[in-house]
């Protein structure tokens, strides 16, 4: 029986032990198809069962930790009704103020042991990734992180549900969207009106690099980062500039929030 969006729910999550049923979840969605950055950006220190379990429970540890210091974090996933299954999730960041006062700054590793090569890896990646983000984006906005869908649920309208969670949410607000995405999530992102901006290429090159260096960049080389981005509400009018790096005070005029009007009143 084909199913459809009305098959599913989707919650915000408050409790740990929920967020480990997304932790669970996420992992197997980035092992079918094997993504090998992932190994990169989560704590992996094995590949035996017994590996998988540990490091499973110290990415939720350390995860959970950060989400519960970001007030702009919302972990939210979707369940199948008839079953009680996890089907997907993600994080929506919701920046209510500008998120980057101090300007562009590294994104250190804290799931690998600090000074390794791996960490450093980690740390030059998503520095890297990010640095657009917090240039442009220097004002309320939102966005989209660690998007993934059981293999059993894919093609079944989940990924749109959580992203139309979002935009139910900073629609009102007047926020832009930013993405860091993947080219399998490209076309998901562009049906809820983003379009690609930039493609990103991280440059790990390094003067003398090590075997260890050598064998991370070979085996934990990303997907091309494609940066994605949506104007308030999904408009995409003639107020609309070449990208976010153009949007000044003045760019969406009149383009007030719910928040904005009531105080007016």
């Amino acid at each position: 029986m084909t199913m459809t969006e009305s098959d599913f729910e989707v919650k915000e999550i408050h409790t740990k032990e929920e967020y480990r049923r997304l932790v669970d979840v996420l992992w197997t969605a980035n092992s079918h198809p094997y993504i090998a950055v992932f190994t990169a950006v989560h704590p992996v220190s094995g590949h035996t069962a017994e590996d998988r379990v540990k490091d499973k429970d110290y990415d939720c540890e350390i995860r959970w930790a950060a989400h519960q210091k970001n007030p702009a974090s919302h972990f939210i996933y979707v369940i199948d009704k008839k079953s009680g299954r996890v089907a997907g999730g993600c994080e929506w960041l919701i920046f209510r103020k500008n998120p980057f006062p101090n300007g562009p700054q590294p994104i250190p590793c804290t799931w690998y042991p600090e000074g390794s090569e791996r960490a450093e890896y980690a740390s030059q990646m998503l520095s890297q990734a990010f640095f657009p983000r917090q240039c442009w984006l220097q004002r309320p906005h939102a966005g989209v992180n660690a998007m993934g869908v059981h293999p059993d649920f894919r093609r079944k309208g989940v990924g749109r549900l959580l992203m139309d969670w979002g935009h139910e949410r900073i629609d009102p607000l007047g926020y832009e969207s930013f993405i860091e995405g993947s080219p399998t999530g490209r076309f998901l992102y562009e049906e809820c009106g983003y379009k690609r901006v930039v493609c990103l290429h991280i440059d790990f090159a390094k003067k003398n690099p090590s075997d260890e260096w050598n064998r991370l960049v070979h085996e934990c080389v990303p997907p091309p980062i494609l940066l994605l981005w949506r104007p308030p509400r999904g408009v995409w009018d003639e107020r609309v500039p070449a990208g976010p790096w153009a949007v000044t005070e003045s760019t969406w005029g009149e383009n007030k929030s719910v928040e904005e009007v009531v105080k007016e009143v």
